[in-house]
């Protein structure tokens, strides 16, 4: 009996010191999250020296994502301005070589992204492979995405125009690419992996954009950073994607239905754990971390959500 009370008294004692802590009343330690590692990978628009990365870094930092690092096995090439060059632009590459090869999971290991913009493709249509065989080589590729890291974001570009010189088949084969990658990436993104599309083609022009028909000048540059900010910045907060499945009759995480998932959910959490039986309470959307069971795991999962140190959850 002893030891059932204690056992009782140690939950409310935890329940108390969880609502003093997400109510701020308790001064805790303050948690320094390690930088978010974003990998540019493509091929010479990304790398040759690829310089919207710049632009886009220099973005990034004026709208206060300064806990961010760029990642790749290949240094900055140059672009005439202060800012975090790696990536993993390698001139002349093709996306289904790349597959091919075996060439990707190298590059992950050595800098274990979280977040990869993959800008791909260009040599692929240039080279008249067919849509089906490019994005073959795409799913190959973000499946070595996941093998690294089961909770990787992924950005996939609609690729810019190419007007090069003597590339008569590179317009109607980007088209029909870009045509495709959004239902292929619809049918590979989850919640935990989701697969965000950017729209690099409307609105280039390869006349006033590139220095040679394919290679962004400035001008190309600049609208290149602008296209990849909106989704990358939505990653970066945690609202690019639902952060949370659906289950039956409403969203993981929001217990009491109210629409969102909030501190609310964690104490309704923590008072089930405790044996306290909340109203309305929908104990089917609690499960957070997929063990099984409801327990404080669960509750602190949210606060965590909640708080922002989290922007997904483990399943």
């Amino acid at each position: 009996m002893f030891v059932k009370n204690k056992t009782k008294l140690s939950k409310i004692s935890f329940l108390i010191f969880f609502m003093l802590f997400v109510t701020g009343i308790v001064i805790v330690p303050s948690l320094t999250a390690a930088p978010v590692k974003i990998m540019p990978l493509g091929d010479s628009i990304t790398g040759s020296p690829g310089c919207w990365r710049a632009t886009l870094w220099q973005n990034l930092v004026d709208n206060g994502y300064s806990d961010i690092d760029f990642v790749g096995t290949l240094p900055d090439p140059g672009c005439g301005v202060t800012y975090d060059g790696d990536n993993e632009g390698h001139g002349g590459y093709l996306a289904t070589d790349i597959a091919n090869n075996n060439q990707l999971p190298g590059w992950l290991s050595a800098t274990t992204p979280d977040i990869v913009m993959m800008f791909l493709g260009t040599n692929d249509t240039w080279s008249s492979k067919g849509t089906s065989v490019i994005l073959d080589a795409f799913t190959i590729l973000v499946d070595q995405m996941r093998s690294s890291n089961p909770n990787m974001k992924i950005l996939v570009a609609q690729i810019t125009p190419n007007n090069y010189s003597g590339c008569d088949v590179c317009t109607p084969n980007i088209i029909d690419l870009n045509t495709a990658i959004p239902a292929w990436a619809a049918g590979l993104s989850t919640g935990q992996s989701p697969i965000t599309v950017v729209d690099q083609f409307s609105g280039y022009n390869t006349d006033t954009d590139t220095y040679d028909g394919c290679h962004p000048n400035d001008s190309g540059n600049a609208k290149i950073a602008a296209n990849w900010f909106p989704a990358l910045a939505a990653y970066l907060d945690g609202t690019a994607t639902t952060t949370t499945s659906s289950t039956g009759g409403g969203t993981r995480g929001d217990v009491n239905g109210s629409g969102a998932i909030d501190v609310i959910d964690a104490l309704l959490i923590a008072q089930y754990y405790v044996g306290l039986n909340p109203a309305n309470f929908n104990a089917g959307l609690a499960d957070m971390d997929c063990s099984g069971s409801i327990d404080i795991i669960d509750a602190l999962l949210i606060a965590q959500y909640y708080v922002g140190l989290i922007s997904n959850f483990p399943c």
